[in-house]
């Protein structure tokens, strides 16, 4: 895999980034061929990275669960037994949705093939896309949780020299927070970076219709491939369409990575009660050892957070440059004194407000409003953890006096 530095389209944005998941098992097919003469290849290499994903998360649930796990206490049996089954679980939550993107491979491709014509469109309009500028905010975007990830499994393994733990528990515990964190960023960058994708196309939109604002002209004057004669191109019909290609890309993105982020949300936010319960009570109860091991969760914790905050903005960025258009085409329509043209504008911003292009998935939509209500809900259960313990250290103590 080499990463590109000059990408012509979308498919040169992409490659570098999916051949680099496939590296982990997430993305186990390859795009052959030049646009629009693209298909996709399942060749013997795709199947043993595929395999190998599915060999390492089953290896990381055995030594987690048969081998045993780092002692944590936090006052509860089932916190303890929680805390002993998290990486467990998400390794198992990563090999399945290895296996769905790659069952779900050729609608990936259908994405990337409309986003393509897409862009051959708004080409004959007059706009360039920089495909460089966006291949390399998703490039650094990588890197920089790649970053995250490695400081957070060298902290994991640098507390053997602080803990009176063996180094194998530790190299266990490093391994599993390195394989099921690698594969939670791929699953998260894939959403956000669909997320930008579709953004930079809608933005594009935005910024030609501020052109022919400007400009107080919708027609374009394009001379054909093959002779001399000028042809009229109708701005508002044909973005009109460009719009309802994005809307259906949209569609697919919820119908694969959308629905994806519902295991992870919710995996975050168990983890987080977890993580907090345990921090509360090694930092109040607990011993130095058991601050020192709970530390290794919090980090965890931060990363799978700032992941799901990157989901949520990028989410909440596609639906802000929406509300930018429709913007943009009320004020068309206050300036407009062409009859023809303002039925044109009227229907296209019609049929903005009537199917609006949202993230969502099949419970909730990736917005400002549904994060608040995650966050409320993790403090909601951490109140009644807190209240069973009293009430259970209440009673220990009761039985304790009685006798």
């Amino acid at each position: 895999m080499c990463f590109l530095r000059n990408p012509h389209n979308i498919y040169d944005v992409l490659r570098p980034l999916l051949a680099f998941s496939k590296v982990f098992g997430q993305t186990a097919f390859l795009i052959a061929g030049e646009p629009p003469y693209v298909q996709i290849i399942v060749s013997r290499t795709e199947y043993i990275a595929l395999l190998m994903n599915i060999v390492a998360n089953s290896v990381c649930v055995y030594l987690n669960i048969a081998e045993g796990q780092l002692s944590r206490y936090t006052g509860s049996i089932v916190m303890d037994m929680g805390l002993s089954y998290l990486f467990p679980l998400g390794a198992i939550i990563m090999a399945l949705l290895a296996i769905d993107n790659f069952l779900r491979r050729n609608i990936t491709c259908t994405i990337i093939a409309e986003l393509f014509a897409v862009d051959r469109s708004l080409q004959r309009k007059h706009l360039k896309l920089n495909h460089k500028r966006h291949y390399v905010v998703l490039v650094r975007l990588l890197f920089m949780l790649l970053g995250l990830i490695s400081m957070g499994t060298v902290f994991s393994f640098g507390m053997t020299f602080f803990s009176e733990f063996s180094l194998r528990n530790h190299a266990i515990n490093a391994f599993s927070y390195a394989l099921t964190g690698i594969q939670f960023m791929m699953v998260n960058f894939h959403f956000v970076a669909a997320a930008q994708l579709v953004t930079y196309r809608f933005e594009a939109i935005s910024c030609c219709i501020r052109n022919r604002l400007e400009s107080a002209s919708w027609w374009i004057e394009q001379k054909q491939r093959w002779g001399r004669r000028m042809e009229p191109i109708d701005v508002v019909a044909e973005l009109a369409e460009d719009f309802a290609a994005l809307v259906q890309v949209v569609d697919k993105i919820n119908r694969i990575y959308s629905n994806q982020m519902v295991s992870l949300i919710c995996g975050v936010g168990m983890f987080s009660i977890f993580v907090i319960y345990a921090s509360s009570y090694s930092f109040y109860v607990g011993s130095t050892q058991e601050t020192r091991m709970t530390a290794i969760l919090i980090t965890a914790c931060v990363f799978y957070i700032i992941m799901t905050g990157l989901v949520f903005i990028s989410a909440v960025g596609v639906e802000n440059t929406i509300n930018d258009i429709v913007g943009l085409l009320h004020e068309a329509l206050q300036r407009e004194n062409d009859m023809c043209t303002r039925r044109k504008l009227e229907c296209f911003s019609q049929q903005i407000l009537l199917r609006k292009p949202l993230l969502r998935c099949m419970f909730y939509d990736y917005n400002w409003k549904t994060l608040f209500n995650f966050f409320g809900l993790v403090v909601t259960y951490l109140i009644i953890l807190m209240q069973f313990y009293k009430f259970t250290d209440g009673s220990s103590n009761e039985s304790h006096s009685t006798v």
